[in-house]
Formats: structure tokens, C-alpha cells, sequence
């Protein structure tokens, strides 16, 4: 794990290690109470939870995925951080970012509350809520650098559900598997829609032996509207697909 880490550039000392041990061992701990995460023993949690994160920190495609030093001092958050992955990886790696953790669940806020004060992390507040509900908070909206999510949830649901987060200049991440080039066209119409500019994909095999990412990129350039994101579960229900926003359109002309 320390050379994975080498490799992008973090320093790997005696508290590195340390924090990351305990992470593991809280994490254990908490999938023998609920269900967490179905990544359980060290060389799996190693390997596609911790070492997979750091692929955040590496700069590829041709500058997209911004170098180690731009993450210290912004505001990131992560929407559906579950355990989380990859937030609370990348604040041990980067300690002075300000971060911010988002889910809905209550027994995995608590768990990550429990993570952060074990663990003495400061900057680091953890919000149990929807996407749809923080997206409107106004200490939420358009007030973060970066917004990251590993989710399942298709990129057009997933546009809807980070990019209010991101601030004008920041930018909303997405990480899926291969072959999304179908689903990130799909997206487009909403991403235009909610101010970002054109997504850009990023095939990331590195660090790690696990299988590749490929991490979507969705510059802010403008303001997200009024009324996005819209009530809870209406994303998934009803994603804004081109289709979509041009009906919805000639229905208010």
C-alpha cells in the first residue's frame, strides 16, 4: 500500500500507516454490526477501497484530474460515501483538505462520525442526508471545489445528484466502470443544463492491480438553476435525459 501511495506522491510515514491500520480495524469492526461494505478482509479493503481512492490524486488525461497539491485547502465533498470511500481515504492522504461527507443512512454517518473523532480528524464534517435535500441547503450549494461520487446510479442521475454541490470553477467526479461512453452522451443534455460544460472520461489503472476507472469529468462553468435537484427520488425516477428537458420545455412554452 506504501508504494501505492508513494507513487502519487503522499508521504508515508509512521502516522500514514498508523491511521490507515485503525481505518481498517473500525471498518471491520462496523461490518460485524451492519452492513457496510461487502469489501471486507485487509488485502481487499487494501486494495479496492484504499489503494483505488488514491487514483483521485493522480493527474491524467491531460491535466483533468488535478496533481496531489491542488487538493490541500479546498472543499470536497462526497455524495454516498457509504464507508467513506473515497473521502475519508483521501483526507488521511491530504489532511489539510476540507471535507465534507454525505449519506443518507444513519448507521453509516454514525460510523463515519465514530472514524473521524477515533481518528482526530479535523475539517471534516458528515451530514446525514439525501443528495436531493442538501443539494438545496444554502451552506451546501455551490460551495464546494470538488464533488466526488463512486456510486452505481446512472451518470445522468448521478449529474443531478453532485453537480448543485460544486461551485462555479469547481467540478463534480464520477467514477464508473468501462465502457460508459454510451451513458456519459446520455448525460449530456443535463449536465448542460445544470452548468457544467461537456463531461470528459478518464481511463485510471493506476495505482493498484485492480481493474481500471474511468473517472467522469464535469467542469462548473455556469450556475445550476433554480429547482435542481429536484424533490427526493424524481432523479432516479425521472433523469434528465434530452428527451426529457426538451418535453418538459415545450410544456412551458
Amino acid at each position: 500500500m506504501c508504494a501505492a501511495a508513494e507513487s502519487v506522491g503522499l508521504n508515508t510515514d509512521d502516522e500514514f500507516r498508523r491511521k490507515f491500520a485503525r481505518y481498517f480495524e473500525l471498518i471491520e469492526a462496523a461490518n460485524s454490526r451492519f452492513n457496510l461494505t461487502g469489501v471486507t478482509g485487509w488485502d481487499r479493503v487494501r486494495d479496492e477501497l484504499f489503494i483505488r481512492s488514491f487514483r483521485f490524486l493522480s493527474p491524467v488525461a491531460g491535466g483533468y484530474v488535478p496533481a496531489l497539491e491542488w487538493f490541500s485547502g479546498r472543499r470536497i465533498m462526497d455524495v454516498g460515501t457509504g464507508a467513506g470511500i473515497p473521502g475519508l481515504v483521501l483526507k488521511l492522504a491530504v489532511p489539510e483538505m476540507h471535507l465534507t461527507l454525505l449519506d443518507s443512512s444513519h448507521k453509516k454517518t454514525a460510523f463515519l462520525r465514530e472514524v473521524v473523532d477515533d481518528l482526530n480528524l479535523e475539517d471534516v464534517e458528515v451530514v446525514t442526508e439525501r443528495a436531493e435535500d442538501a443539494g438545496a441547503a444554502v451552506q451546501h450549494r455551490e460551495s464546494y471545489d470538488l464533488v466526488i461520487s463512486r456510486g452505481v446510479a446512472k451518470l445522468v442521475e448521478l449529474a443531478e445528484l453532485t453537480l448543485p454541490f460544486a461551485s462555479v470553477g469547481g467540478a463534480a467526479v464520477a467514477v464508473k466502470g468501462p465502457d460508459v461512453e454510451r451513458e456519459l452522451q446520455a448525460a449530456e443534455a443535463a449536465a448542460e443544463l445544470l452548468g457544467a460544460a461537456p463531461g470528459v472520461s478518464a481511463t485510471v489503472s493506476s495505482p493498484g492491480d485492480s481493474g481500471a476507472d474511468t473517472m467522469i469529468y464535469w467542469m462548473k462553468i455556469g450556475h445550476t438553476p433554480g429547482g435542481y435537484p429536484r424533490r427526493n427520488g424524481v432523479p432516479h425516477a425521472k433523469p434528465l435525459t434530452g428527451e426529457f428537458i426538451r418535453a418538459r420545455a415545450a410544456l412551458t412554452r
